[in-house]
């Protein structure tokens, strides 16, 4: 027989996982850098969920896209076929001008063109009219209070020395 290690006399269990992770250990060396390393380990553990979870969410919406294109398929199919093969649905719109009545219709709208910039002139002379009388009542109440200012308010600087 051979020497055996007093530790596996008094602690059996102990023996058993020391063997155990040194086989674990040499068979994955990252195994044993991980227990070297923790806060590395916990670290690239985060970043490597993150990218799982980005790469599974990039082919879930992969997947949805082709889901609703196989589901849209049929009916994008069928409304190019029924375009390319069928009349419009709806009828060209008649003219609603006959060709004789246009001319009328063209005397008819520069008329109403005409009144109506004739009546915008009116207006805006009217509005001019107006803005001058309030700007001269304006001036008129300014000028009168100028005139009932006391010595008192006049600054000194206004005041000429004769």
């Amino acid at each position: 027989m051979g020497f055996q290690p007093m530790s596996f006399a008094i602690n059996p269990v102990q023996t058993a996982l020391d063997r155990w992770f040194q086989s674990l250990s040499t068979s994955y060396p990252a195994l044993s850098w991980m227990v070297g390393h923790p806060i590395l380990a916990v670290i690239s553990l985060l970043v490597l969920l993150a990218i799982i979870q980005i790469l599974l969410g990039w082919i879930s919406s992969g997947i949805k896209h082709l889901l609703f294109t196989i589901f849209k398929s049929p009916y994008s199919l069928v409304r190019w076929l029924l375009g390319k093969t069928a009349a419009p649905l709806s009828p060209a719109k008649p003219n609603k001008w006959p060709k004789g009545k246009s001319s009328e219709h063209v005397s008819t709208l520069l008329k109403r063109l005409d009144h109506h910039h004739r009546e915008q002139e009116k207006l805006i002379s009217e509005l001019k009219t107006l803005i001058a009388h309030t700007s001269s009542d304006l001036r008129h109440i300014e000028g009168s209070r100028d005139n009932s200012a006391s010595a008192a308010d006049i600054p000194p600087s206004k005041i000429s020395s004769p």
